[in-house]
Formats: C-alpha cells, structure tokens, sequence
C-alpha cells in the first residue's frame, strides 16, 4: 500500500473511532489541485527519489536523487551526489535557476507548453494518466515532453502527483549512429522525511 493509501486507512479508522454525533459540523479540506506544479512535484529538503535506469545496454544501474537544500523559496536537487540543480519555487511553477526556463508552469494541463533548456520547448502532451512502475500504480498523472534545441534531445516525464517523476525517458541523435541513445528511468522508490537534517 502506497504511503497515501496507509495515510487515508489510518485517516479513516480515526473518523470512525471518533464518530460524528449530530449536529456536528464537519469542516473540508479544500480540494487539491493535482495539477499544481507543488503537488506534481513535492520538493522538501529530506525528499529522496530512487530509480531503475536502464541504458539498453545490460543490467539496469540505480540512480538517487534528493533534495539537499530547500530555504522556502529556493531548492537544490543532487542526482547521485552530483552538482545540485536549483530551482525556484515561483507562483507560476518551478522555475530552473541556471537556465532561466521552467521545469513546470502552471497550468500544467495537456496542449500547454513553456521555454525549456538548450532552446527546447516543453508541452504537456497527456493527463489524467494511470501508470504502472516497481514503486507502484499512480492514477491523475500527466506527461511533459522537452524537444528541440541544439542538440535534439527529446525528454519525456512523467509526473504523478504526490510523488513527482515516476518515470523519465530521454533520446539523443547522435551522428555517429543509426539509432538515437535512449535511457528510461522508472521509479522504484521515494522517501519524504521531511525532518532530515
């Protein structure tokens, strides 16, 4: 069970010990935008990703990502303890710091799109998908293509919300080969412990 699916069992079972006695008046949460780039992608210092990245080339290589900084308005993301990307919490979305482009834009639903690096461009080209990878099964998710620029790189991610990227997948054309180099990263497992040091 996915850790949304333990919080709403043990959210549940508290309802149901407590009761509701009449007159009783019970107040909503508002409702989620799960489109909200926040939601797509939950960056809080303590968050860690963990993939399956599998290169076509034999065994599948594991890959960590975490965020190892978050001051409230600015967060820092290492992929293997590399060189930390910033990005920029904004109220249009998540903006990457070196390359001044969006890594989300609001709103992130299909047939939008938003300036990403090296020239490219990124659309929303699906929502409201159901997929399926070793962490688990993810429903409301959407994918955002990166294609064009210099080098013709096409990536494609795919956000769940709550979660983030479930699943990355990335071409490059190179001329010395027929066929474009592809590499596809499926997530295995994530960890939100937000009162890491």
């Amino acid at each position: 069970m996915s850790r949304l699916g333990r919080a709403l069992a043990v959210l549940a079972a508290a309802i149901g010990a407590t009761g509701c006695g009449a007159g009783t008046t019970a107040r909503q949460a508002p409702p989620v935008d799960a489109t909200d780039p926040r939601v797509l992608y939950p960056l809080a210092r303590g968050h860690v990703w963990s993939y399956d990245i599998d290169t076509g080339t034999g065994t599948p290589t594991l890959s960590v990502t975490r965020v190892v900084r978050d001051d409230g308005r600015r967060v820092e993301v290492s992929n293997n303890g590399g060189p930390p990307v910033v990005y920029e919490r904004r109220p249009q979305g998540l903006h990457r710091v070196a390359s001044d482009t969006w890594l989300l834009r609001a709103p992130v639903r299909r047939g939008e799109r938003w300036p990403a690096p090296g020239g490219m461009t990124a659309e929303v080209t699906a929502d409201g998908l159901r997929v399926e990878v070793p962490a688990g099964r993810f429903e409301g998710c959407v994918r955002v293509e990166e294609r064009g620029g210099e080098e013709g790189r096409h990536i494609r991610t795919t956000y769940c919300p709550h979660v983030g990227p479930v699943i990355v997948e990335s071409e490059l054309a190179l001329a010395t080969s027929p066929e474009p180099v592809r590499v596809r990263a499926r997530l295995l497992g994530w960890s939100f412990d937000s009162d890491a040091p």
